[in-house]
């Protein structure tokens, strides 16, 4: 299978966000008892780019997302959040 631009684009942002919200984590550790703990933030960087993609995808100027996409991006930035914090 091969990936579009943006599926390939998705997916590298949102691992890419993940890295960025374990770096976040690491220099504000207090943020790690927040309501909504720091491995689930992925989820709402891949929210506002899966919004952005459908509308382009609807428009026909994207190919739509799939499940795996989705999946590898968010549970992977969580894991790496994870990580990160765990080993910081």
């Amino acid at each position: 299978m091969v990936l579009s631009r943006t599926r390939l684009l998705y997916v590298g942002v949102v691992l890419a966000s993940g890295i960025a919200i374990g770096l976040l984590m690491l220099q504000r550790p207090a943020w790690q008892q927040a309501a909504v703990p720091p491995a689930a933030w992925p989820f709402a960087v891949s929210l506002i780019l899966d919004l952005i993609i459908g509308q382009l995808s609807a428009q026909g100027k994207a190919e739509p997302l799939t499940m795996g996409d989705r999946f590898v991006a968010v549970i992977g930035a969580g894991l790496i959040v994870t990580a990160m914090v765990a080993l910081g």
